[in-house]
């Protein structure tokens, strides 16, 4: 009973006497349920429900969270069922339970699959209960504790997985006690030597700087003895081993060169009395440029709320000082569990609210749990940035997030349209890697598509799923209307009437399994199915009918919207005269007749099909040139203008071959038609460093 005295004494200054009662039969029922269970360590297995039961009344959380806690294994390792504990605990309490257990009853085929199902289970019963993550953080907290009986394998495995995700997840909603524990236990079970080897030099220097933190902490306590009445409001604390492990780390620094191992806290009565402080502290110790951050006027996207400030301290040494409300302070401890102890709404629920709506967004987007897991690590960033909309609302991105996460933040519509940003009212590129206070303004055309090369640049993992969703959407789109060509192609060769009955479709789709039109466009836009079976088929089931007609046969327009079925190996351009060709899993290809890709096409049997240009104003093609020429003091540079006054953009450029006389480059520019590629072959071949111009077959 040792274990429930434990319990009862956290739950006893918050909980009345009814909710005690309750907690004590959930405690009866979850010890019988465990009762013939042991843990690696050989203790009862129901130590560790009990376990994390007390983290979380000790962070003075609700009945159910409590009870939930106790009984969390239970439906995953006894006979016990969800029904059995809606039926005594509650409905809300059966959800928490069901919301922490592991998907046990379905079969995976790898353990990271498993896992990354079972993380991705938890975040969806997070989005409709957030206690959901409290229990299973705090359970992850026990179990980090007790990491010795297990294999050193499983320990790290265990510690990398806390590290990559259960740290970053406490951090977002703003529990810096439990980020903290996490990173401090994961540090010591990834690197065991490591943590014992620090933890022993930051012990020995503790002996020789502890004179210097208490002589601060007296400097600063009488300092600031006017803006507060209690001096234990100010408080002195030494750096974790793993901050100074990643600092060490990141900035390739030896332990002696760090200094600043010790921080300071500062209680301030009020949030207008934080500033206050901060000016007396400046007076005190002169502030380092640039390392100076309001957390206050503009919170972390976890709610976190406090001004940082680094000054430089006796003998030089940095001094890293926070000053925050009481309130901030807990927030900062807490985040999302501060609403239980403070029974108001909280930046940190709101906002943790917020992202976890996202993050159901985001799951409705992948398709596969292992692109949803990777998704949500790039979500978990530690570091933000502030940027404004024209109308002024703050929007939190992750740092060296681009203008194009911007829009995407904003809406996917918004996103898949952008042309051009506004930074701070100026034109800046898509790309443009956002900064603090920047405001963001977004350029749309209803005629614009998301850029393929925009999946180089972007970070958050909104926009990576729209951008590539979008992209597979008009990829399909052209799939199917390239599909639908082909086979009013195969018709027409067949002497058939493009328009078909509804009755002929069906029977069409059903003898060649198809569920609909659209799919069987699709298939034989991707070159997956032949048109000509389905022309056949129909052929023969008119012949019996006797319905035959002549019809003119029907030839593929190649446009700008289809242009990305050119091949890139001769890039043809209107003016060519070309050749299509059917390739398995990639649909059509289209290459300039004298193409020597083309003819080991041909050489495979790949089936040809008849394509022509459809003119249109104002398009663009991209077209390869090889240039020879005289290796001479800017040659580069005459080319590269020559084309640009000929009303044309370059696409890329590259040196093939160059020695100390002469070059070889291949170069993609962008053209109207054949024309148009004359005129600037014609205007480069004037110039006396131009040697040899052709255009590769």
């Amino acid at each position: 009973m040792f274990l429930f005295y434990k319990l009862n004494r956290a739950i006893y200054s918050y909980l009345d006497k009814k909710d005690r009662a309750l907690l004590a039969d959930a405690f009866l029922f979850g010890a019988d349920a465990h009762e013939t269970q042991i843990r690696s360590s050989g203790e009862p297995y129901f130590t560790h429900p009990v376990a994390v039961a007390c983290v979380l009344a000790g962070m003075r959380l609700d009945t159910e969270t409590i009870i939930a806690a106790l009984l969390h294994d239970v439906i995953e390792d006894t006979d016990v069922t969800a029904e059995e504990i809606a039926k005594r605990y509650g409905e809300k309490t059966a959800q928490l339970v069901e919301g922490v257990t592991k998907l046990t009853q379905i079969e995976f085929n790898t353990k990271a699959e498993q896992q990354a199902e079972n993380f991705r289970k938890m975040i969806l019963a997070m989005v409709k209960d957030i206690r959901v993550i409290l229990i299973k953080l705090a359970d992850r907290l026990h179990n980090m504790t007790t990491l010795a009986p297990l294999r050193p394998d499983k320990r790290r495995r265990i510690a990398q997985e806390t590290l990559e995700i259960y740290a970053p997840i406490a951090h977002r909603l703003g529990m810096h006690h439990f980020k903290n524990s996490f990173e401090e236990l994961a540090f010591e079970g990834i690197h065991p030597y490591r943590y014992q080897t620090l933890k022993t030099k930051v012990k020995h220097a503790q002996k020789h700087r502890d004179r210097l933190f208490h002589k601060i902490l007296e400097k600063l306590q009488h300092h600031l003895s006017d803006e507060l009445d209690d001096s234990s409001k100010v408080s002195g604390r030494k750096k974790r081993l793993y901050s100074i492990y990643r600092k060490m780390r990141d900035r390739d620094m030896s332990f002696s060169e760090i200094m600043d191992i010790y921080a300071y806290k500062v209680i301030a009565p009020t949030r207008r009395d934080c500033y206050v402080i901060l000016g007396a502290i400046h007076e005190l110790f002169r502030p380092i440029p640039g390392r100076f951050k309001d957390y206050i006027a503009t919170p972390k996207a976890n709610g976190y709320q406090s001004l940082h400030t680094t000054v430089f301290g006796p003998y030089g040494v940095p001094i890293e000082i926070q000053i925050k409300t009481q309130m901030m302070d807990d927030t900062a401890e807490r985040g999302v569990a501060a609403h239980w102890l403070y029974k108001s709404k909280s930046i940190s629920r709101d906002n943790a609210q917020k992202w976890l709506e996202k993050l159901s967004d985001l799951q409705r987007q992948v398709t596969t749990s292992m692109d949803f897991i990777e998704s949500v690590k790039l979500d978990l960033f530690p570091d933000e940035v502030y940027v404004f909309t024209p109308n002024g609302e703050i929007i939190e991105l992750p740092k060296n997030a681009t203008c194009v996460d911007f829009a995407y933040h904003i809406h996917t519509d918004i996103g898949n349209h952008c042309i051009a940003a506004k930074v701070n009212r100026r034109i800046a590129p898509l790309s443009y890697i956002l900064k603090h206070g920047d405001t963001i303004e977004i350029i749309t055309s209803p005629a614009a598509h998301p850029n393929p090369a925009w999946l180089n640049f972007v970070k958050t993992a909104r926009a990576k799923h729209a951008i590539k969703h979008a992209l597979k959407r008009r990829e399909q789109d052209e799939l199917l209307q390239m599909g639908k060509r082909l086979f009013e192609q195969a018709l027409a060769k067949a002497g058939l009437p493009i328009v078909l009955s509804d009755d002929l479709l069906q029977e069409a789709l059903a003898e060649f399994n198809f569920p609909s039109i659209n799919l069987l466009y699709t298939n034989i836009g991707n070159a997956s199915f032949a048109a000509e079976s389905v022309a056949k088929f129909i052929a023969q089931h008119m012949q019996n009918q006797k319905q035959l007609a002549p019809h003119t046969k029907q030839i593929i327009d190649i446009t700008e919207q289809n242009k990305r079925f050119l091949a890139f190996c001769c890039t043809p351009i209107p003016g060519d005269p070309i050749t299509g060709v059917l390739v398995p899993e990639k649909g059509l290809e289209v290459h300039r007749t004298q193409c020597h890709t083309l003819k080991e096409k041909h050489a495979q049997k790949y089936k040809r099909t008849e394509v022509k240009w459809s003119h249109a104003e104002h398009s663009s093609f991209p077209s390869k040139l090889h240039i020879s020429l005289e290796n001479t003091q800017g040659a580069i540079a005459n080319i590269t203008a020559s084309i640009a006054r000929q009303q044309t953009h370059i696409i890329s450029f590259n040196v093939i071959e160059c020695d100390q006389q002469y070059g070889l480059i291949e170069t993609v520019i962008s053209v109207k038609d054949r024309v148009h590629l004359a005129h600037i072959i014609r205007a480069l071949k004037r110039l006396k460093v131009c040697i040899k111009i052709e255009r590769p077959i």
